[in-house]
């Protein structure tokens, strides 16, 4: 019987932790006997154990196992590598704990897993503005919508964890497949695709894999947006730094392209921002995002990124 761990790893956010987990625990189309819910709390004082506690007695009853392991050492990275140092699984699947899954969300990615013989899946994450902002704002649904907008099977570039299925062996041949020295900084995740795409692992799309981001009013100021997209194209940058040796041609020409770009893209965002605001934001985040390209060393991602990142 193949046994899947749904981990999520948390800090301090214990609303959005029992949302999740309920999320999961509402799942159909799976044995709930296969599957663990295994919460990661990267906290120093261990205060989720107490929210596993109650949502195990929750999910005993249909056969769930809810638990909660304790991660002191800062960082998201070092939360991930825990989780998969405590679990035996054959599948580990990641949501966030600002997360919620829809009901087939778990049978949906098997099921692609499976149908294709792949080692991991991802599936979209859309938000939800938790100030009432619409879905449709079309600025924020474009920093915020992950959605590689492939059918399901279909290949693209992995960047997240923020909803994946994967086989833990050969996903991880060692039990820190998540690089600590990126845990204050974010980028662990993106690094871990990128390993798993170098070594020749199979990861596709699965487009009916649904999990919602709540996203709260702190995250929809423009500074956070534009922060946002030049640390994803730093990230892309820094791809290119990790392959063995380092593609400097790629590093060249990409902030050749960034520099070019910003021009062209400051002039269009002064010219918009009297008449289409929205279209105006969008331009001045291309601004951003080309920044990310020129300025992409860890120095700047630090002053970028600004606070360590915990489980969050």
């Amino acid at each position: 019987m193949r046994r899947i761990s749904v981990q999520i790893m948390t800090f301090h956010r214990d609303a959005g932790l029992r949302r999740a987990v309920r999320s999961v625990l509402a799942q159909r189309g799976i044995d709930p006997r296969t599957v663990e819910i295994l919460i990661v709390d990267n906290s120093a004082e261990a205060s989720a154990r107490s929210i596993a506690a109650g949502l195990a007695a929750i999910g005993e009853p249909a056969g769930y196992t809810v638990r909660c392991v304790n991660e002191t050492r800062p960082g998201i990275a070092e939360a991930r590598n825990a989780g998969i140092r405590d679990t035996d699984c054959e599948l580990v699947a990641y949501i966030d704990d600002d997360e919620e899954a829809e009901p087939d969300w778990l049978a949906s990615m098997q099921a692609v897993l499976d149908k294709f013989g792949c080692d991991a899946v991802c599936g979209p994450v859309l938000p939800i503005f938790e100030d009432g902002r619409p879905p449709n704002d079309p600025f924020w649904a474009w920093i915020y919508d992950y959605d590689a907008k492939v059918p399901s099977g279909g290949t693209f570039r992995a960047t997240g964890t923020g909803n994946c299925l994967f086989y833990r062996t050969r996903c991880c041949p060692s039990d820190t497949p998540f690089d600590p020295a990126l845990g204050l900084t974010g980028g662990s995740d993106t690094r871990f695709f990128h390993t798993l795409a170098a070594a020749g692992k199979r990861v596709l799309w699965c487009a009916e894999g649904i999990v919602h981001e709540y996203v709260p009013a702190s995250r929809t100021k423009l500074a956070y947006g534009l922060r946002r997209r030049m640390r994803q194209s730093q990230l892309f940058q820094q791809t290119h730094a990790w392959s063995d040796p380092p593609d400097r041609t790629a590093i060249a020409k990409w902030m050749a392209i960034g520099a070019a770009q910003m021009l062209v893209y400051s002039g269009l965002s002064a010219a918009c921002w009297y008449w289409d605001r929205s279209r105006a934001k969008r331009y001045l985040a291309l601004v951003y995002g080309d920044m990310g390209k020129v300025f992409w060393t860890p120095r700047f991602t630090a002053l970028n990124y600004g606070s360590r990142v915990r489980a969050s």
